[in-house]
């Protein structure tokens, strides 16, 4: 059970919390490549309780400011975005990429003023069709990005989405690295033991052995979790799951040639979450089947991880990320399919991601975790939840930072699914397929 405090100090997000503070010194992924073009229209999106504008300049510059003009406080949404700035259209201030005011023509000529005003700007990266937002304290001299994989690949090997979900950031991660709910929230009817091939004997264990035993260690990055289930007679079958702080998650892959997937579960605020979810192949280009399955779901019209292209509802205009609502949510009870649920899917939710958010947004915006009632299963929750407040502590009471923060290889790294004998050590058996080398070097089963 998670005290008031520590649930407090675990969920909130603004400047001056400890673990919004702490998020501040981490690169955050949050705006697409193709959503802003040259001196195009600006995208709305919100960061950490931050209503943010992101555009591209003339020369291609990326941009993140605040919306509000510091004149007299008129969004610059409506602003013109031309010639390396941004100018508002209530007087005609402009602002270039770093905040600066370059333009001031409300004003006499002769008037110095301009060089005395700033707008609120963050450092920004692009890579690989993703933008990148820094809103620490350094904005001189920022960290380098992560090495995540899957923002290293060619664009050709990762697909990537977004949601929206009306909860707490931390309530969509937990059920990231809770192993032990997929035997059930996402199980059918379907008898799993007629699958033959190796890319779903994964799957066979998974169903066989429904209450994973949990290891879990603390690693410079976050958390190393191991979910053990047993498959012949001689070995195990560990599902190896990876929480990178602060809100990354990397889910074990199935079968020969595996696709590899996971999120960053990025808070917009205390009660809304962005999920940025990828799929990647380490070594080669998604094929056009992968890639028709990523976009337009199962053959039976199900979500998978991903929501489709037509999971959404119509743009909100005048709403951050407001394409990206999806038309199933707590207000329309996930478009539950009770006669499914009787018939062929246990829960009758249609799909992967609707059963997860279907979970998350209905235990409330952010969780009472003092109503809980953790089992040996939570194991790699309740890790995940001490590594993340330990960080955010030491970053607000001793100034000390994660080694993640300014050591970008830290995240070089991969999750893994691994048959081994009974009597291995699952963390040294393991580790050469959880570095994520450019050659064929995973497992997966």
């Amino acid at each position: 059970m998670l005290s008031i405090a520590d649930n407090e100090l675990l969920t909130k997000v603004s400047a001056g919390t400890p673990t919004g503070d702490l998020m501040r010194r981490y690169w955050i992924p949050a705006v697409f490549s193709s959503e802003v073009e040259k001196d195009g229209i600006p995208h709305r999106t919100r960061l950490l309780g931050e209503d943010l504008l992101v555009l591209r300049l003339t020369s291609g510059k990326i941009v993140a400011m605040s919306p509000s003009c510091p004149h007299r406080g008129a969004s610059l949404f409506f602003g013109r975005n031309e010639q390396e700035g941004l100018r508002c259209v209530y007087h005609g201030w402009k602002f270039d990429e770093r905040g600066k005011c370059i333009d001031m023509p409300s004003e006499p000529p002769e008037s110095n003023f301009k060089d005395k005003v700033t707008h609120l700007a963050y450092r920004t990266i692009e890579r690989n069709g993703l933008i990148w937002i820094y809103m620490g304290p350094n904005q001189d001299n920022p960290p380098l990005l992560p090495n995540l994989e899957w923002n290293l690949v060619p664009q050709d090997q990762c697909f990537m989405t977004k949601r929206i979900a009306q909860n707490n950031y931390f309530q969509t991660l937990e059920g990231e690295i809770d192993s032990s709910h997929s035997g059930f929230l996402h199980s059918s009817f379907t008898d799993p033991f007629r699958l033959t091939t190796k890319q779903e004997q994964g799957m066979i264990y998974k169903m066989r052995d429904r209450h994973p035993r949990f290891e879990a260690l603390d690693t410079d990055y976050g958390v190393l979790i191991g979910a053990r289930r047993n498959a012949e007679k001689d070995s195990y079958y560990w599902r190896i799951t990876q929480f990178l702080l602060p809100f990354h998650t990397i889910i074990p892959p199935y079968g020969n040639d595996p696709l590899f997937s996971g999120h960053a579960w990025v808070p917009m605020d205390d009660e809304n979450v962005i999920a940025l979810c990828f799929t990647y192949n380490p070594v080669r280009p998604l094929t056009d089947s992968e890639l028709d399955f990523l976009r337009h779901g199962r053959h039976d019209g199900l979500e998978t991880l991903h929501p489709t292209i037509d999971a959404f509802l119509p743009k909100i205009a005048n709403k951050p990320e407001g394409a990206w609502w999806p038309k199933h949510h707590i207000d329309n009870d996930f478009n539950i399919n009770w006669e499914l649920q009787k018939t062929t899917q246990y829960t009758g939710l249609p799909g992967t991601w609707v059963q997860d958010s279907g979970m998350q947004e209905t235990m409330g915006r952010v969780v009472n975790r003092a109503n809980e009632h953790l089992g040996v299963s939570d194991t790699a929750i309740i890790r995940a939840r001490k590594s993340l407040l330990n960080a955010s502590k030491l970053l607000s009471e001793q100034g000390i930072e994660p080694t993640s923060v300014n050591d970008p290889n830290v995240y070089n790294i991969r999750s893994a699914s691994v048959v081994i004998p009974k009597n291995s050590d699952w963390i040294t058996a393991s580790a050469q397929f959880r570095i994520a080398d450019p050659r064929e070097n995973f497992a997966a089963i």
